[in-house]
C-alpha cells in the first residue's frame, strides 16, 4: 500500500537490489546476452499485456485512496440533486432527528442537519447566515475537498451574531464588498453543513429550529441588490442515499470532479497517473466491461484498506484504559486544520482517504464537541450486529449541551439500513436511568425485554462501530477525569 506521504518512494526489496547488482555487473564484465537470463530468469516473465494490467490495477487502487475526498462530495452532491430534487443554492434540512433514511457518513441522529451546495463558475456566491436566538448553530463551509474553510455560527466568525459569508472561487481578483465575510475556496464546488442545535427534542423546540433555518439564504453575489427567494427542502421523510459506492462507478464520479475542479500542484504527479485510466482534464472516461472489473476489484481492495484504517486511526482517549478513540490523528487532522496537507512536505493521503471514507462536514478544529469511536469489547472482540452488547455511561456526563450515541455500518460509515432506531442521547425522556444516574444501552438485533426504551437495533451478520458525542465538553471531559466504559457482550 501507499505511504503516508504521496511523494515517499517505495523502497526496493533487498533481493531485487543483488539482481540489478549482479546485472550490472555482468554488463560491465562484458558477458554475452546468453547469460543475462540468468537473472532475469529470478521472478516469472510477464507478458506486456499483463505488465499493463497489473499497472492499472495499482493506480486504480491509488487513485481511489487519493479521490476518496473528491468522490464523498459528490455522493453527496448527487444525492442532494437526485433525491431532494434540489438545485445548487437550495437549503435542504432534515426537520427532525435523522433515522436511517439519513445515509450519510456518520451523521448524528440528534442534530437538525442543513445543507447547500454551490458552485462557483458564475462567481461569488453568499451565504447569509441568521442570528441565533434559542437555538444553537455550528457548521461551516467547505470545499469540495472537504477542507472546512471557515466555521460558521455560535462558534464562527460571525459569533452567533449572524453574519454575510461571501465564497469566493478559485483565482478570485475582485473586491469583496464592505460587510462581508471572505471565504476564498480552491475548488468550485462548495458545500455547507449546519447543525442547528435545539434546546430539546420536543415538538415545539424543533420547530422553532425549523423556522431559524429557514431564514437562512443563500444567492449569487451579482443579485444582491434583489435577493431571489431561495428553496427550502425538507428530506426527513426520504431517503437520502449520500454514501458513496464502492464499485465500478466511483471511478466515474472521480472523473467527474477532476474535470469540473482545478489541478492543485500537489497533485500533479497524480494526475499523470490518472491519466492511464483516461481520468484528467480534457479526457472522456470510458471503461469496458474488462476494465469495468478490473476498476471494481481495485476500489473493493481501497474500501476494505480504508475501513480498516479508519477503525484503528486516531489516538487513544484513555489511552490503554479503554477502547475509545479519537476520530483521527491529532498531528495529521487537527495539525493541518483537516486539510491533511503538510505545507512543503506533502499529503497525508491514507488518513486522509480514512476520515473522508467514514466522516463529513467538519469545522475548523478545535470544536465545540469530543467524538470518540469503539469497533471493539472490553476484550477487544470486534462489535457483530448479532450479538448483543450493553454500554453502561457513568453519571453526569460532562456535557453542556448533550450527548448521544450513534450505531454505524463498519462497510458503509452510514446508518445501518431498515433500523429501528439508530441512535439514543441525553434528550430522551423514555430511557430508563440506573439509580446511581448511570445509563444502560443495548445493542442488539432485537430489543432487550425491560430495556426497549434504552435499546439501539443492530443487524445479525453485519459488522458496526459506535460513537459517542459530547456537546459542550465540560472540564472532566477536557481533563478526562470523566472515563466512559467500554462495550460489553452479553452472553
Amino acid at each position: 500500500m501507499m505511504q503516508s506521504h504521496c511523494t515517499t518512494p517505495r523502497k526496493r526489496g533487498r533481493k531485487s537490489q543483488i539482481a540489478a547488482g549482479l546485472l550490472s555487473l555482468a554488463i560491465g564484465l562484458g558477458l554475452t546476452g546468453a547469460s543475462l537470463p540468468l537473472f532475469s530468469q529470478a521472478r516469472p516473465v510477464l507478458s506486456a499485456e499483463q505488465l499493463h494490467t497489473r499497472m492499472l490495477e495499482r493506480r486504480a487502487v491509488e487513485a481511489a485512496i487519493w479521490g476518496m475526498p473528491l468522490v464523498n462530495f459528490d455522493a453527496m452532491r448527487q444525492a442532494y440533486f437526485r433525491d431532494a430534487g434540489a438545485r445548487y443554492n437550495d437549503v435542504m434540512y432534515w426537520s427532525r432527528p435523522s433515522d436511517w433514511k439519513n445515509q450519510t457518513t456518520t451523521p448524528n441522529h440528534s442534530t437538525l442537519y442543513v445543507m447547500t451546495f454551490v458552485n462557483l463558475k458564475d462567481g461569488p456566491v453568499v451565504l447569509d447566515v441568521p442570528a441565533t436566538t434559542t437555538t444553537g448553530l455550528y457548521g461551516a463551509v467547505l470545499d469540495a475537498w472537504t477542507v472546512p474553510l471557515l466555521n460558521v455560527g455560535s462558534r464562527g466568525q460571525d459569533l452567533g451574531k449572524g453574519g454575510r459569508y461571501l465564497i469566493l472561487p478559485p483565482g478570485y481578483e475582485g473586491d469583496v464588498p464592505v460587510g462581508f465575510i471572505r471565504v476564498q475556496s480552491s475548488t468550485y464546488n462548495n458545500y455547507t453543513l449546519l447543525r442547528v442545535i435545539t434546546r430539546t427534542t420536543g415538538e415545539q423546540d424543533l420547530a422553532d429550529g425549523v423556522n431559524y433555518l429557514k431564514t437562512l439564504k443563500v444567492y449569487p453575489l451579482s443579485k444582491a441588490l434583489a435577493i431571489p427567494a431561495n428553496n427550502y427542502i425538507d428530506v426527513a421523510d426520504k431517503v437520502y442515499d449520500g454514501i458513496a459506492r464502492y464499485d465500478a462507478s466511483f471511478y466515474e464520479s472521480l472523473a467527474r470532479m477532476v474535470s469540473e475542479e482545478p489541478v492543485q500542484n500537489r497533485d500533479m504527479s497524480i494526475m499523470g497517473q490518472l491519466s492511464a485510466l483516461g481520468i484528467g482534464k480534457g479526457q472522456d472516461f470510458q471503461a469496458d466491461p474488462k476494465r469495468q472489473e478490473l476498476l471494481a476489484n481495485a476500489v473493493d481492495e481501497a474500501h476494505a484498506y480504508m475501513m480498516e484504517g479508519y477503525s484503528r486511526s486516531g489516538v487513544a482517549i484513555w489511552g490503554e484504559q479503554r477502547k475509545w478513540r479519537s476520530l483521527a490523528g491529532p498531528k495529521q487532522a487537527l495539525g493541518t486544520k483537516l486539510s491533511f496537507i503538510e505545507p512543503g512536505q506533502g499529503v497525508y493521503l491514507d488518513d486522509r482517504a480514512y476520515a473522508w471514507f467514514a466522516m463529513y462536514g467538519p469545522i475548523v478544529p478545535p470544536g465545540p464537541q469530543v467524538y470518540m469511536k469503539s469497533y471493539e469489547t472490553a476484550k477487544g472482540e470486534l462489535l457483530e450486529g448479532g450479538n448483543s452488547y450493553r454500554l453502561t455511561i457513568p453519571a453526569n456526563a460532562p456535557a453542556k449541551d448533550f450527548w448521544a450515541l450513534d450505531v454505524y455500518d463498519a462497510r458503509t460509515a452510514g446508518f445501518i439500513r431498515e433500523a429501528q432506531v439508530v441512535g439514543l442521547d441525553s434528550y430522551s425522556r423514555q430511557m430508563e436511568k440506573n439509580p446511581d444516574g448511570s445509563v444502560d444501552l443495548y445493542f442488539a438485533p432485537k430489543p432487550p425485554p425491560g430495556h426497549e426504551n434504552n435499546w439501539i437495533a443492530t443487524q445479525a451478520g453485519q459488522p458496526f462501530f459506535t460513537m459517542f458525542r459530547i456537546y459542550g465538553p465540560e472540564q472532566a471531559m477536557v481533563d478526562r477525569t470523566w472515563v466512559l466504559n467500554d462495550i460489553e457482550r452479553l452472553e
